[in-house]
């Protein structure tokens, strides 16, 4: 009675996967301490004047649970999941669109003499260009070669 075991190891994901991994993580603790944060801003004083407490724990629930689907996204990522790269591509996608609207705000701003920080435009530019790398990471080179890898072998275990 033998089994068709097989022993080899996984394919280690390349680093460029492991970058975008160790960002995701990053991206969805501190989406969690935001939404905490946002929750706590319920008890400020001054509530009534940036829309009252519902509207502000809701928020920061929202936030909360965007981190917590985050980091549930990048451990599909570090394992290969197919499923988990679109996700990611879509939780960026949208992070994407919002900063380019961002930037336009500002570029606005700055267009029509209002006062904006130089700080707020290079860090809306860099995060612009971030999120925009990190998508084009899960798409290029070896991350491609590595989720076509793992959605085969995901294939070939169902068959």
């Amino acid at each position: 009675m033998s089994a068709d075991i097989s022993t080899e190891a996984p394919p280690r994901a390349p680093a460029s996967v492991i970058a975008v991994v160790v960002l995701t993580y990053i991206v969805g603790v501190l989406d969690i301490l935001a939404g905490i944060l946002v929750i706590l801003l319920r008890y400020a004083d001054d509530v009534d004047e940036i829309g009252g407490q519902l509207p502000v724990t809701l928020i920061g629930a929202s936030t909360l649970l965007l981190g917590l689907l985050t980091i549930a996204v990048a451990s599909g990522l570090s394992r290969g999941d197919w499923m988990a790269r679109v996700a990611a591509t879509v939780i960026f996608g949208i992070t994407l669109v919002i900063g380019v609207l961002a930037l336009v705000v500002v570029l606005i701003a700055l267009a029509t003499g209002s006062e904006v920080s130089a700080s707020t435009l290079v860090a809306t530019i860099v995060e612009v260009v971030l999120v925009a790398g990190v998508i084009a990471a899960l798409y290029v080179g070896p991350a491609a070669r590595y989720f076509a890898r793992a959605r085969a072998d995901a294939r070939a275990d169902r068959a």
